[in-house]
């Protein structure tokens, strides 16, 4: 079941519960109301018979009391019949008004006043109330008030229902663009980029997100980077080897012991290019390192002239190949540095590499120096320049 689904669900069954619960609470406050008002009616009806009964006393007029009767049984059809006996002396009158249905259910209440003036002059008034009647208006009442409240109840569900929907597609919607851009980027489809504006949770996840797919962008690129130099540091000392090894051949077939003795010092120079080879495959297992900036370089005394013609002797012979005049401008009575050899030596040849690739037949490069202070300490600026 998807997120959206569920949430939609949940969302809405809460909101049935909660306005399930809210109507019930609603219906039985109403009904108690609706009973303490009915007893107060038939409250009303008993106070109204005594008081009729004590004006009809003091008038003497049993006509009075039979006309308001009457009248408050128009108004209140709970009351369903009065029994009078008028009693003056041994005298009784009976009266009645109204008469008790057969499938009525009554509560008889007993009414009795007298006369202040006259103590001999009583009067009890038998009131039958009927109980149907009273709870019929109570359920009447109470059945309009339900079906108001079921009809209010099953908008707002609806209404609900459809909040609950928008807000699940809010919510969802984000995460199936994360979930697109996600499968672009295992597809190979790096640096994509979410909009998302909102300053929620929603919007920090997709702000993450996009950090992440330029980090991996950036990774990609430096690891195209990577390769590439790799494939750089490789090829050089390669190069430099395939031409000393066709300048052997050269020399071999000349014979003469100079040429021999020439082709001695070629061995030593593809001697040192193999070395040179296997130092850079030894730091290709260092690469952890490079990746968390903890290369080390191991600081000694050295003579930067004595690295600088170790470079050009390397690529004399495909500067040779190539017609560039290949020069070491580093004076000999240069003083000694504090520096890493191999990793110089390392710059100083991708330096010289890209000349000698850049630079047409006819033309030079040169490695040349330059001292200068900065305050206590003393400086060697090196520079590989060509035409």
């Amino acid at each position: 079941m998807t997120i959206r689904r569920k949430l939609t669900i949940s969302i809405g069954l809460l909101l049935i519960v909660s306005m399930g619960a809210l109507s019930y609470g609603i219906i039985a406050v109403s009904t108690a109301y609706a009973k303490r008002d009915a007893a107060k009616r038939e409250e009303v009806i008993l106070n109204s018979v005594q008081k009729a009964a004590q004006d009809a006393l003091i008038q003497k007029d049993d006509l009075l009391l039979v006309s308001y009767v009457k009248f408050l049984r128009e108004q209140y059809p709970a009351l369903v019949y009065a029994r009078i006996e008028w009693r003056t002396g041994d005298r009784v009158r009976p009266l009645s008004v109204g008469e008790s249905a057969a499938k009525v259910r009554v509560r008889e209440s007993l009414v009795e006043v007298s006369n202040p003036a006259d103590p001999s002059s009583r009067m009890s008034v038998h009131v039958g109330l009927g109980t149907d009647i009273t709870y019929s208006i109570v359920a009447t009442e109470q059945l309009r008030l339900t079906k108001i409240i079921l009809g209010v109840t099953g908008v707002t569900i609806l209404l609900g229902v459809l909040l609950a929907y928008w807000f699940a597609l809010s919510v969802t919607a984000p995460l199936e663009s994360l979930s697109q851009l996600a499968l672009e980027i295992m597809k190979g489809k790096l640096g994509g980029k979410l909009e998302w504006k909102s300053q929620d949770e929603i919007g920090d996840l997709v702000r993450v997100f996009n950090a992440m797919s330029l980090r991996l962008e950036a990774l990609d690129e430096a690891k195209r980077n990577f390769v590439s130099s790799v494939t750089h540091e490789l090829r050089s000392p390669l190069g430099a080897i395939d031409s000393f090894l066709h300048l052997i051949n050269e020399r071999l077939s000349q014979g003469t012991p100079a040429a021999l003795a020439q082709t001695q010092e070629y061995l030593g120079r593809i001697q040192v290019n193999v070395q040179r080879l296997g130092g850079f495959i030894n730091d290709l297992l260092d690469v952890a390192k490079i990746e968390k900036g903890k290369m080390e370089c191991l600081l000694k005394p050295m003579r930067l002239q004595d690295v600088a013609l170790e470079v050009c002797q390397f690529f004399e012979a495909k500067a040779k190949q190539q017609g560039v005049a290949l020069a070491n401008r580093l004076s000999s009575d240069l003083p000694a540095i504090s520096g890493d050899p191999d990793r110089l030596r390392q710059v100083l040849t991708n330096l010289v590499s890209n000349a000698l690739k850049f630079t047409p037949s006819g033309g030079r490069v040169t490695i040349q120096a330059e001292q200068f202070r900065e305050g206590e300490n003393r400086w060697l600026e090196v520079a590989v320049a060509d035409t």
